[in-house]
Order: structure tokens, then sequence, then C-alpha cells
């Protein structure tokens, strides 16, 4: 669903930033139709829904890599890299901003690319989706999991080894 053809490229489809994200700065879920563009501080982890939604029959599967742009400006893909067969739904995937710098989303922007391919047989035990995700949803669990870490940013690591450092210094 939500298939547009300026995003099929030679080998690929790219993917564009979805309605949902949850980032680790914040325990709110942000509504990105109506925000438009969600920022990474450095060091965060966010959880950012595909705009398009994914039905995969038992004999295809697919692989999900993140756009170069994005990765020479540090984005990095911790989520799973495979579609399987028989999955439905929106995908959710994980991403860290490596880089020193905020980065930016904006809402429909391609940001992932999927290449799909086609198995020689269909497989004996199909992917089965949970509902969530087939609603265009961050799953439940994976929302409670991230409200529960406990993280700093790259910025706020670098303050508190200053603040420590000058401690330190004050100490001697």
């Amino acid at each position: 669903e939500n298939f547009v053809d300026e995003c099929l490229e030679a080998a690929s489809y790219d993917m564009r930033v979805g309605k949902k994200a949850l980032v680790t700065s914040s325990p709110d879920e942000v509504n990105l139709e109506e925000k438009q563009s969600i920022t990474l501080k450095a060091g965060d982890f966010a959880l950012i829904t595909t705009y398009e939604s994914v039905k995969a029959s038992d004999r295809i599967a697919g692989h999900i890599g993140v756009k170069s742009y994005y990765t020479r400006k540090g984005l990095v893909v911790l989520a799973g890299l495979q579609i399987d067969p028989g999955f439905e739904g929106v995908l959710v995937l994980g991403l860290f901003n490596a880089s020193p710098r905020n980065l930016t989303l904006d809402y429909l922007a391609p940001f992932c690319t999927v290449e799909f391919h086609r198995l020689a047989g269909t497989v004996k035990r199909p992917y089965v989706s949970g509902d969530e995700q087939k609603r265009g949803e961050i799953p439940r669990a994976d929302k409670d999991y991230l409200r529960t870490l406990e993280t700093q940013t790259l910025s706020e690591m670098s303050s508190s080894i200053r603040t420590l450092s000058i401690s330190v210094s004050d100490l001697t």
C-alpha cells in the first residue's frame, strides 16, 4: 500500500518515513503526519514506521538497507534487516544516530530501501504478523521496551565527561 512510482529504483523500492515515531529522548509517540519531521539528537535511538505497508507472499522475502544519503550522515538501522515471507504491515525500524550532529527525518522522505527477492519455492512456515503493524502502529512491546531505556545522547555524555574532568581537576 502507498506505492508511488517515484520510489521505484532499478533494483529496489525506497520506503518513506511513516506516520509514527518514538525516540529515546522523548517518552511520547510522535505523530509525524502532524509534526512533519523528527530530529534525532546525536546518540538517539528511534523506532520509526514506514509509510508503505508490505504484504509479502510466502514466496517473497525482502532485504532492508538505509539510503546511502543517510548512511553518510551517520544513520544506522538496528532492526531486523529482512522482511520474511508472509509478513504483512508497516515496517518498524530501529534507527540510531551515530553522528555527532542532529539528524532530521522529514515525513514521507525516502529513508530506507528494500530489495524484494522471489524464492525458489514457498516457505513451510510463513511469518505471521501482529495486528499492530497491520494497523500501521509501533507494537506495544517495542514502545514499552524503548521507554525503559536509560540512555544519554553523545552530546549529553560529552557534557558529563567535561563536567567530570573539571571536577577532577578541581580536586587536584
